[in-house]
């Protein structure tokens, strides 16, 4: 018997017995008490949780009563997995983020030798980009959590005290919102999760019961209330930097010389960011359309001009 296929058969068994004695153990796989010991404490970091007790009756026992599945996967489902885990690392912030490399080197050290002699070869042939990850949301886990509950905040934003309950989460071009009912406000409001500084339970007796909204159509209902035609004309390096930097998320058309403008349809979330995006893009991205996200630019623009103004 194979050792992966032993500690998976010896999860399964001490999970059902729930108590058990390392002797009966080696004895029950036909495998040393040594081997049974290194098996348990494999076991043990991937997560199964056993406890032990000293004395005339003592052994081991299952902490908890928890299902320990054994789920088989293909060669390309386990490929699949790896890497939507691997492709989380460019996050700067994650809801779980202390538990992130637990998770990997759970499901890495579950892998038979010659997957992980696979993954090893190609792990490197593949990688993850996610762009503008350039500030921290490091609350992430306490909104999450909130949301679960159905509990209400009372949060720090920009420096002022609001008091909110979450929705959920989402994450788009990098940065982290949270969707809330707004108690100031008396309705739902996108709050950036990078703009959260502090967060506490809230003592309000009249929190609403969010359990059951679904948070793609509050989503849908905070980034439709107010949209705007965008027109952006690129000059030829203007079209390779936005092919090469950002998927297709607006419609590009390129004449025969190159040249490109970009359409479509973009909400008020969105302003800020696609203001510092076409600034980075330099002259060779001019936006036409809307007025608001010009007016933007221009805006930090002057801050970055008033910034150098008297260096030399």
């Amino acid at each position: 018997m194979s050792k992966a296929i032993r500690l998976n058969e010896l999860r399964l068994y001490i999970n059902r017995v729930k108590k058990f004695k390392v002797d009966d153990l080696a004895q029950e796989f036909n495998v040393s008490r040594r081997t049974i010991l290194r098996d348990l404490e494999e076991l043990s970091i991937l997560g199964v949780p056993l406890i032990s007790a000293v004395g005339a009756h003592g052994g081991y026992q299952v902490l908890e009563e928890k299902n320990l599945l054994a789920v088989s996967f293909t060669k390309e489902e386990t490929f699949s997995i790896f890497f939507a885990l691997l492709s989380l690392k460019h996050f700067i912030s994650l809801p779980f983020e202390s538990e992130y490399d637990s998770i990997i080197k759970k499901f890495y050290l579950n892998l038979n030798g010659k997957m992980k002699d696979e993954i090893d070869l190609i792990k490197n042939k593949i990688d993850f980009k996610i762009d503008n990850q350039s500030k921290e949301s490091p609350l992430l886990k306490e909104l999450f959590m909130a949301a679960i509950g159905n509990e209400s905040l009372w949060i720090s934003y920009l420096g002022v005290k609001r008091e909110i309950q979450p929705v959920g989460l989402f994450s788009q071009y990098g940065r982290w919102y949270c969707p809330s009912y707004c108690y100031l406000r008396k309705d739902f409001r996108l709050f950036r999760c990078d703009r959260i500084s502090e967060v506490g339970i809230s003592s309000r007796s009249d929190k609403m019961n969010l359990k059951d909204t679904n948070l793609n159509d509050i989503i849908k209902i905070l980034t439709t209330k107010k949209e705007y035609e965008l027109k952006v004309e690129l000059t030829p390096e203007g079209v390779e930097k936005y092919k090469s930097s950002v998927s297709l998320y607006y419609q590009i058309s390129i004449d025969s010389r190159g040249y490109g403008v970009i359409k479509g349809s973009i909400s008020e979330t969105e302003i800020d960011f696609l203001a510092d995006y076409f600034i980075q893009m330099g002259n060779h991205a001019k936006v036409v359309e809307p007025i608001e996200l010009v007016a933007e630019i221009k805006k930090k623009i002057l801050v970055l001009n008033d910034l150098y103004r008297n260096l030399v």
